[in-house]
């Protein structure tokens, strides 16, 4: 496959669609920039002739599963039937599939989100809160009856992976990374051509101010070594029900209505699996909404009046929200500055080490309301 994008778009794409119905067919093919992304996805907007606007998505190669794939697209059919209408529903196939192998690659065609996403440095609005948890809530009733293939109730596979990673952190991995940063001078950035908004000059200072940060954050999570250990140790006995839950609700993959304020769409689904619906609500605080702030505490109070949250998984919302806001920053510093990390980056761009610089600033100003809350 040619690695030149506008032959991708122009003729890998069309082929593509032509597995569809005629009103998919395109008239332009664009590929869509994502300089900060990290997964090795690509997306094309499509526009057909009778003024239709579509997504359609090249996933890396192998990933995900086609089991994976499967079983994302049947939860989405399950919450589309009952009424869900943000979630990014694949368009069939002539052929009835939800997607299409072609040239070594797994693509899907989903619908155009029209909107924006919130970014780091502007705060979540009370109604886009109201509205996301709402409809997180809607979308957990919806599927809480989704035929499982394993038992129903246990322990929380989430809690327990982030207490093994944790351990392992506390072990070696904060060392190594402690020893990386103090080199980390030597970490090349790649420019990007002029219309991603980053100059080259830019460059060093971005990486700079990304670098201190990532020291500051490093100390920050060495101080909450033991209490977190502690904390996650309890939250990976607990046993809750599993039901389908979708856990990549990052503010980059979120989609609000610019007129009204109210959740549009979520981009990517890729990262769902079978937990406990509290990781959900635990990656809004983390990623959105300050714990213990008065629109936090009336977002839950509005989950609650649609769905119901029992004290565990209450409990392990926080422990995961506590261990959310301090491993995620960590994963992606080590695919960062530990060569052996899966997924390690060998040459990350200016817009990626930007992003990390918002997401190091953001999850500062969570730990710092911890200290003040008297947690953690």
């Amino acid at each position: 496959m040619s690695s030149n994008p506008e032959n991708v778009a122009g003729r890998i794409a069309p082929i593509v669609l032509e597995y569809y119905s005629d009103t998919c067919q395109p008239i332009k093919v664009l590929e869509l920039d994502n300089f900060a992304g990290w997964g090795g996805r690509v997306n094309y907007r499509v526009a057909t002739e009778e003024g239709g606007v579509f997504c359609l998505r090249r996933w890396s190669e192998g990933q995900p599963s086609r089991q994976h794939l499967e079983f994302i697209q049947a939860v989405l059919w399950t919450s589309d039937c009952e009424g869900t209408n943000w979630l990014p529903l694949p368009f069939e196939t002539n052929e009835g599939k939800g997607y299409v192998e072609l040239d070594g690659f797994t693509w899907e065609l989903l619908p155009w989100f029209a909107g924006y996403k919130i970014p780091f440095d502007e705060p979540i609005l009370p109604g886009q809160l109201f509205s996301l948890v709402e409809s997180l809530a809607e979308f957990h009733r919806a599927v809480e009856h989704f035929p499982l293939p394993a038992p129903a109730r246990g322990v929380s596979p989430r809690a327990m992976q982030r207490n093994r990673q944790w351990q392992h952190w506390v072990r070696e991995k904060l060392s190594r990374l402690s020893t990386a940063l103090s080199n980390s001078i030597l970490l090349h950035v790649e420019p990007l051509p002029a219309h991603s908004g980053f100059r080259t000059t830019e460059i060093e200072a971005i990486r700079d101010e990304m670098i201190e940060l990532a020291k500051l954050f490093l100390r920050s999570a060495i101080d909450r070594a033991g209490r977190l250990i502690s904390v996650l140790a309890r939250a990976s006995r607990i046993a809750v029900s599993h039901t389908p839950v979708l856990q990549s609700l990052y503010r980059r993959h979120l989609i609000f209505c610019d007129a009204h304020n109210t959740l549009c769409g979520l981009v990517d689904c890729s990262e769902m699996g079978v937990d406990t619906p509290a990781i959900d609500m635990a990656m809004i605080l983390t990623h959105l909404a300050p714990w213990e702030s008065a629109e936090s505490i009336q977002a839950l109070a509005n989950y609650r009046k649609i769905r119901d949250i029992p004290d565990n998984e209450y409990y392990l919302m926080i422990a995961l929200y506590h261990a959310e806001t301090v491993l995620y920053p960590l994963d992606k510093l080590g695919k960062l500055f530990l060569p052996n990390e899966p997924g390690y980056l060998t040459a990350p761009n200016v817009a990626q080490i930007a992003a990390l610089r918002d997401e190091l600033r953001w999850a500062l100003g969570q730990i710092a309301n911890f200290q003040k809350d008297g947690k953690m």
